[in-house]
């Protein structure tokens, strides 16, 4: 701080700017009844000199301060420099006042200032964001389109299903650190963030200097701590080690002091005409550290309303990082998993399901009306809580944040549709056949009572919505909580549309939930039904192999390379199927070698063993 020269002209300039205003305010000073007025010039000249000089100092260090750590973003009323004003006038007025003695006509002309300075951006605001037709406006930022009625969210890669929680990774974040040297001593593990690395699931953060000497007193003279690297946490594995990963030279970070963070050095870089958001610790497909920041203008009027601007991708593998502006969307950038944040894809679906409904554009008087709260005809609104914000990876390996979306009343917890935002870029489908279900807390107990959870009485974490099989599925982890962080017990499916305690497949790991799962389907338990996605096959032929595996019994036809399960409840006489008998049914097509069978016909027995002769 104490040498960084960014920004003293525009500091110099708004103290300036605030050094005329009191110096105009002190001029007016109160003249003395018994001498004339024209003897008093000199002295009202000295005076507003006194409070020119006097506001100069203390703008002068207000304004650099405003600068250095508040980094205004520099968009909107009086040519975008309405904070650095604001902090001239909150200066000269009260300054200007004093040596002015509270004459009258001086407390006039600072009430015109502060009019003229708040005046202006609210009728900026005002033009900008009332009304149906900025409702329209507004509602069309988030570039939603609505699927048909028949369509279901992207498939989700059942395989690469994110299995640990983020208190779990923690934990064995912090486990990690002191597995080297003094690393444990010397830094902490920063923000844990879920990213894809060569199409598998890891939690990344990067390693933070903890002691002052390398966070505060080295940045406080102009120069950087390192880092030496980062720590990884397999999110698709609960029994991985975590990995840690060195040999570079990180010196900025999220919430870095000085020179050191990570904002900051953006906003130096010129990237000040708007938000710095979304700052995320990004790890690329060779492994190299980064960060990434979402740089977010006004959207209308230079005032209102949010746009992707830029994404901001820095390279701090290095102890100089490089900063390098890329276009949403840009397939260099393919791997950076966030570009669009989960506070954003909230802000968005909030103004589209306000606004973007044929209410609220009727006229005036129905956008009045829904603006204030009194109506909520066609209105709707992301469900409460953080689910699907965690990132959905679908099969072709890209994410999405998966919104439910429901209505205004605080006491519905119904679905009336389905909100899929990409990440990597603004754009999102709306899905209006997803509805007829339950989100939230509802759902979190209905998987906390499942049969299998009764004695462990596992802690539900990360309920996500997700597309497993054809089916819109409610994914949760079963953890148990300790004071670092928590431990994974297990992993449970629900299908959306069945929400029924006995319907939730519960499993210890991946491979165990999803035959669960299958079989459930294969049942067609309560509102479960096949989609287009996972159709319904017929199978005919004779039993080469049949054996018990766990609850049910697995086989395989003569000439199929395909596992089949079957329960008693799909057939009653599976117990006495043998090598050899013919069978045909059908099952529903998950893509899987091994499928659970739907329905189970006996056609003929095979041929009966002879008895041995004596």
């Amino acid at each position: 701080m104490l040498f960084d020269l960014h920004y003293w002209p525009l500091a110099l300039l708004f103290a300036a700017i605030s050094a005329l205003l009191s110096g105009y305010l002190g001029y007016l000073a109160p003249l003395s009844a018994k001498k004339p007025k024209n003897s008093w010039d000199g002295e009202e000249k000295s005076v507003a000199r006194l409070a020119a000089i006097l506001a100069f100092i203390i703008a002068l260090v207000v304004e650099r301060i405003c600068f250095y750590y508040m980094q205004p973003a520099l968009t909107g009323s009086f040519g975008g420099y309405f904070t650095p004003l604001f902090f001239a006038v909150l200066v000269a007025v009260p300054v200007g006042l004093i040596y002015a003695g509270g004459r009258k006509s001086a407390i006039l002309r600072a009430a015109l200032f502060v009019s003229i300075l708040f005046g202006v951006p609210i009728l900026q605001t005002t033009w900008n964001t009332v009304g149906p037709y900025n409702a329209k406006r507004f509602a069309t930022l988030p570039n939603i389109t609505v699927a048909k009625v028949t369509d279901i969210i992207p498939p989700t890669d059942e395989q690469h299903i994110v299995q640990v929680t983020p208190k779990m990774a923690e934990l064995k974040a912090r486990t990690v650190v002191s597995s080297k040297g003094n690393y444990s001593t010397r830094y902490s593990v920063g923000n844990l963030t879920l990213q894809a690395i060569n199409r598998h699931r890891y939690y990344a953060a990067p390693l933070v200097p903890t002691n002052n000497n390398d966070s505060y007193w080295t940045p406080l003279f102009g120069t950087r701590s390192e880092s030496p690297g980062f720590v990884l946490v397999d999110a698709e594995d609960k029994e991985a080690p975590a990995q840690l990963r060195d040999g570079f030279h990180i010196t900025l970070f999220e919430d870095g002091n000085f020179c050191m963070n990570l904002e900051r050095y953006a906003y130096q870089q010129g990237y000040k005409n708007g938000q710095l958001e979304n700052a995320t610790f990004e790890v690329d497909n060779n492994f190299q550290p980064h960060w990434s920041i979402t740089y977010i203008t006004p959207a209308y009027g230079d005032i209102v309303g949010q746009k992707i601007s830029k994404v901001l991708l820095i390279d701090v593998a290095t102890a100089e990082p490089k900063l390098t502006a890329y276009n949403q969307g840009d397939s260099v950038i393919k791997w950076v998993d966030r570009v669009v944040s989960a506070d954003l894809v909230k802000e968005y679906a909030e103004d589209w399901g306000k606004y973007g409904q044929p209410y609220s554009q009727t006229g005036f008087g129905a956008w009045f009306k829904v603006f204030l709260g009194i109506s909520k005809q066609d209105r709707m609104q992301p469900a409460e809580g953080d689910e699907g914000l965690l990132l959905s990876y679908t099969k072709d390996e890209h994410s999405i944040f998966v919104v439910p979306m429901t209505s205004a009343s605080s006491s519905d917890h119904g679905v009336i549709g389905v909100l899929a935002f990409e990440t990597d870029q603004n754009k999102a489908v709306f899905y209006p056949g997803l509805r007829g279900f339950n989100h939230g807390g509802s759902v979190v107990e209905t998987m906390f009572g499942a049969k299998e959870n009764g004695f462990q009485k596992y802690d539900v974490e990360n309920l996500e919505l997700y597309n497993i099989y054809g089916h819109l599925t409610w994914v949760a982890i079963y953890t148990r909580s300790q004071s670092l962080g928590s431990t994974g017990g297990a992993i449970g499916f629900m299908d959306a549309k069945s929400q029924e305690v006995s319907d939730v497949a519960y499993g210890s790991d991946l491979p165990t939930a999803l035959r669960e799962y299958a079989v459930k389907l294969a049942q067609g338990s309560g509102g479960m039904q096949a989609t287009q996605n996972n159709e319904i096959v017929e199978f005919d032929g004779a039993i080469w192999r049949i054996a018990i595996s766990g609850s049910s019994w697995r086989f395989q036809l003569v000439g199929d390379s395909q596992y089949y399960d079957a329960t008693t409840q799909v057939f009653p006489g599976t117990p006495l199927l043998r090598d050899g008998d013919h069978v045909s049914g059908t099952f529903m097509d998950t893509h899987q070698a091994q499928v659970s069978v739907r329905e189970l016909r006996l056609v003929s027995p095979g041929a009966e063993e002879k008895p041995a002769k004596k």
